[in-house]
């Protein structure tokens, strides 16, 4: 029983030379390439839905990378991917200072990136005590809806910084140690 040829379904005859990919049978003038329609001869790409381009217009067809901040593209491999796109390391900047991020920490905020510095200066909550803002990542205890760096959150009579979730807030809104209750 002779098979068929997935490009043009002609029935295979004795002596047809055949090319087969992916479990599909192609008359060998039949496999050609989608852009430039020549039979394939050697190395190929699948592009789906049983089309294939030759290495010589996969070559010519290379996918050009742009940046998506300035449209220019990429010519080599040192970009960032931001949210799934390409972006120059020189574009990739803080929303605020437009300081370039490449190399550095970032924090997001209203899906923009902001340095460390812009995001702490606009947007970190605040010590109640001291009112220096915490830096992204570092521990802070809360009381009374008010936040804290831990070596702030001290007792208000001997001063030793309270560590444990044993204190006691007195009528004039100071905290006291176990030790000091």
């Amino acid at each position: 029983m002779s098979t068929r040829c997935a490009y043009c379904e002609k029935r295979f005859e004795n002596g047809d030379r055949k090319s087969k990919y992916n479990n599909l049978e192609y008359h060998q003038d039949c496999f050609r390439c989608s852009s430039c329609h020549q039979p394939i001869k050697q190395s190929f790409y699948n592009l789906g839905n049983n089309e294939y381009r030759c290495s010589d217009c996969q070559k010519k067809d290379q996918v050009i990378i742009k940046c998506n901040r300035c449209s220019k593209s990429i010519n080599d491999s040192s970009y960032i991917e931001y949210k799934g796109e390409p972006i120059h390391g020189d574009c990739f900047t803080c929303h605020s200072c437009l300081e370039p991020l490449g190399n550095m920490i970032y924090v997001e905020h209203d899906e923009q990136p902001y340095c460390v510095s812009c995001h702490m200066n606009q947007f970190a909550q605040t010590c109640a005590v001291c009112e220096r803002p915490f830096p992204p990542g570092v521990s802070t205890r809360k009381c009374d809806n008010q936040y804290f760096h831990i070596e702030c959150f001290r007792c208000f009579q001997c001063g030793k910084i309270i560590l444990s979730k044993n204190y006691l807030v007195n009528r004039d809104q100071q905290r006291l140690c176990d030790m000091c209750t």
